[in-house]
């Protein structure tokens, strides 16, 4: 009686764990003694059952499946994986939104990797932003960010001061010497002008010859005092064959201005910059009439 009892039951128990789909236990093959062995056995065949679907579907990646109840001792380690992959999700959509704060710390050798690939996405994200708003050549602010940033500026209605600058003679310098020696031209006038400004002033390299410098709660007059200065020491400098000068145009917009378009303000500064290099060009012509 033992041994038939001992056979159907390991027969069972081995089909629970090989073939799980097919195990099948009738209880009215065992004899008493046997009968609470062979309910606990469909207890393991029923929780198994259901671990192994479980797990099929979070295999295939099913997040949204219903975790099993908390009586399946099987699943508790199945359950926390879901529970982990869900978060993981979250913080996946998270970073897919540009948030690279995301880490993660509950996944052994996955969440170095993971924390790896945000840091880089956002050591990436800022090596595109460094390059998206500067000069590739000086350094200093471009187009892009005068105006992402004096419109901010213009929206606060402060005082703020405007110098649109036009370098002279680039293109023959690029002719003539190189546009190495161009470069080191340009790269010079950004020195000067530079060590006349603040670390947080607004510099920027509008393109070509062209600059703009924009200063808040700045009067006109500092302004033109700074650039004047700016033109002696630029203009100082003998070294090489052709000489070194720019033109520039100031405006000012007192606090309580209601203009907010860039463009406005540097076609006003351009046509003050022009009244500027023609002033500057008559006089030129003049001492060369004496």
């Amino acid at each position: 009686m033992e041994e038939k009892n001992c056979e159907i039951l390991f027969e069972y128990l081995r089909d629970i764990i090989y073939d799980s789909e097919n195990a099948k236990l009738d209880l009215e093959q065992l004899d008493e003694p046997f009968l609470k062995l062979g309910m606990g056995l469909q207890y393991l065949d029923k929780a198994v059952k259901e671990m192994k679907h479980y797990s099929a579907e979070l295999s295939q990646g099913n997040l949204s499946i219903e975790a099993p109840g908390r009586d399946n001792f099987l699943c508790e380690n199945l359950k926390n994986i879901h529970a982990n992959l869900n978060h993981l999700t979250w913080q996946a959509k998270q970073v897919a939104k540009g948030d690279y704060s995301q880490s993660v710390s509950y996944l052994g050798e996955f969440s170095e990797a993971f924390n790896t690939m945000t840091k880089q996405l956002k050591e990436r994200e800022e090596e595109l932003e460094e390059e998206a708003y500067r000069d590739k050549l000086t350094g200093i602010g471009n187009r892009h960010l005068f105006h992402e940033r004096a419109e901010t500026m213009l929206a606060t209605g402060e005082k703020i001061v405007f110098c649109y600058c036009d370098l002279d003679h680039l293109k023959y310098v690029n002719d003539h010497f190189g546009h190495q020696e161009g470069d080191r031209y340009l790269l010079y006038f950004v020195e000067k002008v530079k060590a006349n400004i603040r670390p947080g002033d607004l510099f920027v390299r509008l393109g070509g010859d062209e600059f703009c410098v924009v200063l808040l709660n700045c009067s006109q007059e500092t302004m033109q005092e700074k650039f004047r200065n700016v033109h002696e020491a630029f203009s100082r400098d003998g070294s090489g064959d052709y000489p070194k000068s720019f033109s520039y145009g100031i405006i000012e917009l007192p606090g309580g201005h209601d203009i907010v378009s860039t463009d406005e303000i540097l076609q006003r500064a351009d046509e003050v910059m022009y009244e500027y290099k023609r002033k500057h060009k008559e006089k030129y012509l003049k001492q060369l009439e004496k």
